[in-house]
């Protein structure tokens, strides 16, 4: 994805935003981290074939990805490369629009927001996205709230479904990184693939119905 957007969408946006308090107090760097993690415990859990890990040395996050969707991988290139769209299936995407084009370069402006507990986290991002049809997206953002964000989504045929393995690097320069578990991480990246499989899903079989 770099278009300022987000392209399989989707990584972990709590961590690329600036934090501020819900009800708009001033934000603190003493945040107590027992009350952060226990919000993590709350959090649901998703379809277990989505398969995420996380690795988290303090500095750069790494998330990778995979999951099987009953889909060509045609549809699944439309789903993820609807830039513009993005907001209407992926609950944390406020606005995303395709700012710029050059071949198969793109380029997205976008809004997210995230809640962790009593904070409210807000995402603005340009990246840059160079496709390769119906078989690879990589993204790079080119000016946010982080200081590296790199992500690669690839789509690769099984029989008549698509598996979709992802991979990003991320430096955010967000403090309260500190607090945040895998476990947490994991779970928001597993929700927005999970957004992104019931979209792809939605649209095949509404083509069947209207076919």
């Amino acid at each position: 994805m770099k278009i300022i957007a987000t392209s399989v969408a989707f990584l972990p946006l709590l961590l690329l935003g600036e934090p501020v308090l819900a009800e708009g107090g001033k934000q603190s760097e003493k945040l107590n981290a027992a009350t952060v993690n226990s919000a993590a415990q709350i959090v649901q859990p998703h379809n277990s074939d989505i398969r995420v890990k996380v690795e988290n040395d303090g500095e750069q996050i790494i998330v990778k990805a995979t999951f099987i969707v009953p889909a060509a991988p045609q549809q699944v290139w439309a789903v993820l490369t609807d830039f513009d769209n993005i907001s209407s299936f992926i609950s944390s995407i406020q606005s995303s629009k395709v700012v710029g084009r050059s071949g198969d370069d793109i380029h997205v402006s976008q809004h997210a927001i995230e809640k962790y507990a009593f904070l409210t986290i807000s995402l603005e991002s340009v990246r840059k996205i160079n496709l390769t049809p119906f078989k690879k997206i990589h993204e790079r953002m080119i000016s946010g709230s982080m200081r590296k964000m790199e992500e690669t989504t690839q789509l690769l045929p099984e029989g008549n479904h698509t598996r979709i393995v992802y991979h990003a690097e991320i430096i955010p320069d967000v403090w309260i990184l500190r607090f945040i578990g895998p476990h947490f991480i994991e779970n928001e990246a597993r929700k927005q693939f999970q957004e992104i499989s019931n979209e792809i899903i939605r649209r095949k079989q509404l083509a069947v119905t209207t076919g």
